[in-house]
């Protein structure tokens, strides 16, 4: 391959290669600590099911002194019961789970984020190629190249970061914790993507040609 198409795109071709090493080297992790990573996640699981537990406990003393006072004042009983019971579904809804334990939800989670480095790593290489041989401009070449390799590096360790919160925080709030990377993550690849297509397009029906694209294309490109 000519050295002068690849030089546009390298650092965004390094990034990508970064992230499927990072995603071996998390693979070998998992593999050798599966079950140490399982059996904290399931003791943390059950400390917090205890918690709950003596939790609901606790709400339930407190309805029942509420009851035997409303009793005492000829109050009916159905507000305390819908309120105990309101307060029951809220503590458990936030600890829903998938597969029927937090410790195996949080589990699939880590090894997510090694699929998702090898995936968008292989990705983000063969789409930055692809970039390397259109007729855009170094500028934006390079542009693709940071979008594209930070969106394959940022993106795996929000999955890997929402595993270790989830047996803590239920699966929701666990992925709600890590938004503020896996949004942008998130939106530097589907932006990325967007934007190649885009060029794609535009060179398939020559429109690269027209005079008002001229600050994407290299001039004559298409001669």
């Amino acid at each position: 391959m000519n050295k002068s198409l690849v030089d546009p795109i390298r650092h965004g071709l390094v990034m990508a290669v970064a992230a499927l090493v990072f995603g071996a080297l998390w693979a070998a992790y998992i593999a050798t600590h599966h079950e140490q990573l399982h059996g904290g996640f399931e003791a943390e699981e059950a400390q917090a099911q205890k918690a709950e537990m003596q939790h609901q406990m606790k709400d339930l003393n407190m309805d029942m002194m509420s009851m035997n006072h409303a009793h005492a004042a000829g109050a009916p009983d159905d507000h305390h019961a819908t309120q105990g019971q309101d307060t029951d579904a809220h503590a458990t809804g936030n600890q829903h789970s998938h597969s029927g334990s937090l410790a195996k939800d949080a589990m699939q989670r880590l090894l997510r984020g090694h699929i998702h480095f090898m995936g968008i790593g292989v990705l983000a290489a063969v789409l930055l190629l692809i970039t390397a041989f259109t007729s855009l401009r170094s500028c934006w070449k390079k542009t693709l190249g940071w979008t594209l390799g930070i969106g394959a590096l940022a993106y795996p360790p929000a999955w890997i970061l929402m595993g270790f919160r989830t047996v803590e925080l239920g699966p929701q709030a666990a992925e709600a914790s890590v938004m503020w990377l896996f949004g942008p993550a998130v939106g530097l690849l589907l932006g990325s993507m967007g934007a190649l297509l885009g060029v794609l397009l535009l060179e398939t029906t020559a429109l690269n040609e027209k005079k008002i694209f001229q600050f994407l294309f290299k001039p004559g490109a298409s001669e």
